[in-house]
């Protein structure tokens, strides 16, 4: 399934872009100058009218009302070189900060990074956490779920105190927490009994000694027991990200192959896989991405698109993806062809990360693009 997705996409990126594509440019804060405040994640509140973006090398974070981009706000946090991926809690009380790095991948090796949680009014870290794995904020806003060389802990936000009764004494890559924070999902490197009961390779002797290898599987917990449920009945390559989707219909799993794993077309090469957030269950759904970075990947707000970060050849793309069958829709190409609508050939930005959000409207989206953002109406 994977290998046809990826297949297609391949393909597709010989093709040429639709030129009738609608689509403008904004100035954040009114700026001019291409230099500074270069954006690298892009977030909606829960409010669904305030955008909010992070920069790179220690610029403030900065917020505006949509339609309204020439007027932000500026919040001194984060103050990592490479920026932060910065999310919004359930609430939009908090900015939950993960530390980027600009060679993103360290491919076939764990990388401890840094969290903050951080009050979106008045700019104040709330937590710190250094060398973590993965960091998710429960949905009541209470816990901060951690997983560091040691395992999963569950630290109170207010006081900062360690759950001392509660953890899960296993380390893996990534987490996430259920919308309705019932059910935690990790993914973990497996044992050799774990990747034996997979459907996909019982009784494969040499596909259980790869699993174990560099596989990973994920497991799906009770927050209350911390008992396991049911793992996902899929051998994963290294997981990078799990993501419940907004709607909690979906689960969602980012993960990159090996960088010396047979028959990979590209080094770049990554894919979100879908699982039945309820039982566990596979969807025959896959996206996939050539992005040079961990792409960024969201739902329209009717629950039917999936976009993705991706790249092709030169330049950075959005790809838009039925997300019940996984047909792609369309594509948005950040090339020199957006210099029609910039004032010079000096404007184009040479670097950045691609983040992207749809607007609650259900006709726009948001990319980044340098220190400009890249408004496409993609339903006119």
């Amino acid at each position: 399934m994977i290998t046809i997705a990826v297949a297609g996409l391949l393909a597709l990126t010989a093709a040429a872009q639709d030129d009738g594509q609608q689509y403008r440019i904004l100035k954040v804060g009114g700026q001019e100058t291409m230099s500074g405040y270069l954006t690298c994640w892009l977030d909606l509140a829960p409010d669904d009218k305030t955008v909010g973006l992070s920069s790179t090398q220690s610029f403030p974070y900065r917020s505006f009302a949509i339609d309204d981009e020439e007027h932000v706000s500026k919040l001194d946090v984060g103050n990592w070189y490479a920026g932060s991926r910065a999310r919004f809690s359930n609430t939009g009380k908090y900015l939950v900060l993960q530390q980027l790095y600009y060679l993103d991948f360290a491919p076939n090796k764990d990388r401890p990074i840094q969290y903050e949680i951080v009050d979106f009014t008045t700019g104040k870290t709330v937590r710190r956490f250094e060398d973590l794995f993965a960091a998710a904020l429960t949905p009541d806003e209470r816990t901060v779920v951690t997983l560091d060389k040691d395992g999963v802990k569950f630290t109170d936000l207010a006081t900062g105190h360690a759950d001392r009764a509660r953890s899960i004494d296993r380390t893996g890559n990534a987490v996430a927490v259920s919308n309705d924070g019932k059910r935690l999902a990790v993914a973990h490197r497996p044992t050799k009994d774990e990747v034996a009961a997979l459907p996909s390779v019982r009784n494969d002797k040499d596909a259980i000694k790869h699993g174990v290898k560099q596989g990973q599987i994920v497991v799906v917990y009770d927050m209350a027991t911390l008992k396991p449920l049911y793992t996902l009945p899929e051998l994963f390559d290294k997981i990078f990200r799990l993501e419940y989707s907004p709607d909690g219909k979906d689960l969602w799993i980012h993960a990159k192959p090996h960088t010396r794993k047979s028959g990979n077309p590209n080094p770049n090469q990554s894919y979100v896989s879908v699982a039945d957030a309820a039982t566990g269950g596979m969807r025959r759904t896959a996206f996939p991405s050539l992005a040079l970075y961990e792409p960024d990947f969201r739902i329209s707000p009717d629950g039917t698109l999936f976009a993705i970060g991706s790249q092709g050849g030169r330049f950075m793309e959005v790809h838009l993806y039925d997300r019940a069958t996984g047909a792609m829709k369309d594509r948005f190409i950040l090339s020199y062809r957006i210099f029609e609508k910039m004032a010079s050939k000096a404007e184009f930005p040479s670097d950045g990360r691609l983040s992207i959000i749809f607007l609650p409207d259900g006709k726009r989206m948001l990319m980044t693009f340098g220190n400009r953002l890249i408004e496409w109406t993609y339903a006119p």
